[in-house]
This record gives structure tokens, sequence and C-alpha cells, in this order.
């Protein structure tokens, strides 16, 4: 039975960019080198084409299953930042004073990147949705999301569980 005072929250900024993407290049690379015997002729072995295949495969998904969040335990008043390979969960518990109080804030601003060469500079007013934790005196977490549905129900979820 899942525990209902943990709530997960999940790094959404992270979604398809460094290790991710390089992820997806390699999965898609191995999948391209499999696929080539039949398509192309060439002088490799077909044993190493197989295990090039498979290594840039396999190599590619463990960097796709890469994510990062935060377990709060409200029944413990702890918090764990976690980074998550595969199905596996790293990070140490901290304890946290308890939670009395939710709020939401709307936090918008000017959104710009800063010219490379290589990606288009883009700017434009952004929202970000957060819910702020908070214990009789202080502000424990802020937990930042994009969209205002999302973060509603992220609310009403904690809310439960701290009651």
């Amino acid at each position: 039975m899942k525990n209902s005072k943990i709530y997960t929250y999940r790094d959404s900024s992270a979604s398809i960019s460094g290790p991710r993407l390089l992820g997806f290049i390699l999965a898609g690379a191995g999948i391209l080198v499999l696929i080539s015997p039949w398509v192309i002729e060439s002088g490799s072995s077909m044993e190493k084409t197989i295990a090039v295949g498979i290594t840039a495969g396999l190599i590619g998904l463990i960097l796709i299953s890469l994510s990062s969040g935060i377990l709060l335990d409200f029944g413990g008043n702890r918090i764990k930042h976690f980074q998550n390979v595969g199905w596996m969960k790293f990070g140490d518990w901290e304890r946290i004073p308890q939670v009395l109080e939710i709020e939401l804030i709307h936090h918008s601003f000017q959104s710009k990147n800063i010219p490379n060469g290589i990606t288009p500079t883009m700017s434009g007013k952004m929202t970000m949705y957060k819910c702020v934790l908070k214990s009789s005196d202080e502000v424990i977490l802020s937990l930042d999301f994009s969209k205002e549905k999302e973060a509603i129900v992220a609310m009403e979820e904690i809310q439960v569980m701290i009651q």
C-alpha cells in the first residue's frame, strides 16, 4: 500500500536537456547500428556490430532514465533531495520543521536567452507557479511548476497530507 504521507516532486526543468538528450542520441545511434547490417554492406563482423549497438543503446537508456526530485515525508517531517537512475533513488533524508501552511504564488518574469550563435535568441514573459511550504515562522521549501493546474493539484495533495 502506498504511504499517503509521502509526496514526490519531480524536477520538470531537466526534461530533455544535458545527459538525457545525449541518452536519446545514443539510444537512437544504437538502434541505427543494429539495423545497419540489413541496409548497408560493411566489412565489420556481425558480433562487433551487435556489441556496439547494444552498448550504445544501454548507455543511452541509462542516461534517459536520469532524473531528480524531492521526496517529502510529512509523517516523519523530513525531506530527501534525490537523483534517480532507473528505479533507484540516491540521496539522504534531512529533518525539516512541521509544515503548517501551503501557499500558491504566481511569479512572472522576463525570460531571455543569451546569444550563443547556435540557438535562437528569444525572450518573453513567463509565469512560474510556486507552492510554498511554511512552518509557523519560516519558508521551508518552494516547489516550482510551469502550469497553474499542476501547482493546484500538488497544493491540494500536500494539503491533505499535512492535515
